[in-house]
């Protein structure tokens, strides 16, 4: 497996597999490729056997009242043939550190509090949940909100 850097024309193939894994709740293809041009988007994907596997997005934020850096994790997505192998564990870890490298402090994420496999990985990459957030992605669909300290300043 490979972690490197997605770009525009791995598109197509970023898309099936946002479709595989989120079918009516994805997020669409114009999205996909703004952050895939954004400078402040880290978008890697993981390649296995010369296919993506899979990929995932942070971007780089300020927050308003101190002027911190902190890293929003928009998605982590693995195709179901390649799940339960690390690929998700190694594309967050490679999201942390180019998060950290571009000054970042925290890291947050917000996962369905039913997503019980996802909440799981990322307690084991040391995020806490912070708060439930009602509705967050639709009538009774809540959200936890996960954050991870990763640099001290």
């Amino acid at each position: 497996m490979r972690i490197e850097k997605a770009s525009t024309k791995d598109l197509d193939e970023i898309y099936e597999i946002e479709l595989e894994c989120f079918r009516d709740e994805a997020y669409s293809r114009w999205l996909y490729r703004w952050l895939l041009k954004d400078k402040k988007t880290i978008f890697l994907k993981a390649v296995v056997d010369g296919r993506i596997a899979g990929f995932a997005v942070a971007r780089v934020e300020k927050k308003v009242l101190d002027r911190d850096l902190i890293g929003r994790i928009y998605t982590l997505n693995v195709r179901r043939d390649f799940r339960r192998m690390g690929i998700g564990k190694e594309l967050m870890k490679a999201l942390e550190r180019e998060l950290e490298r571009r000054g970042c402090r925290k890291i947050v994420l917000e996962v369905s509090v039913e997503n019980i496999p996802a909440i799981n990985l990322y307690k084991s990459l040391g995020y806490r949940i912070e708060k439930r957030i009602k509705w967050y992605y639709g009538p009774r669909r809540d959200a936890y909100r996960a954050v991870k300290q990763i640099s001290r300043g």
